[in-house]
């Protein structure tokens, strides 16, 4: 997913293993649609997890938990 997966992103998610359209647009990633667009294709590909929370989506990096406790 080349057009999706900018340096960036890819660190904001693995940073924080949750995140929302804000929150990329908040880190000077992308603007609030293309943020929308991007966080979606992620979901639909299985690297993140749409939760809809309230009024808002918010994407979550499921895998990397499980890393992290395997890492230590």
């Amino acid at each position: 997913m080349p057009n999706v997966y900018t340096r960036e992103l890819e660190e904001l998610i693995i940073v924080y293993p949750y995140c929302h359209i804000d929150d990329v647009v908040d880190s000077d990633i992308a603007t609030r649609q293309t943020a929308a667009v991007d966080l979606k294709a992620l979901a639909a590909e299985g690297v993140l997890k749409k939760i809809k929370t309230g009024g808002e989506n918010l994407y979550v990096n499921f895998p990397l938990p499980a890393l992290r406790a395997e890492w230590e």
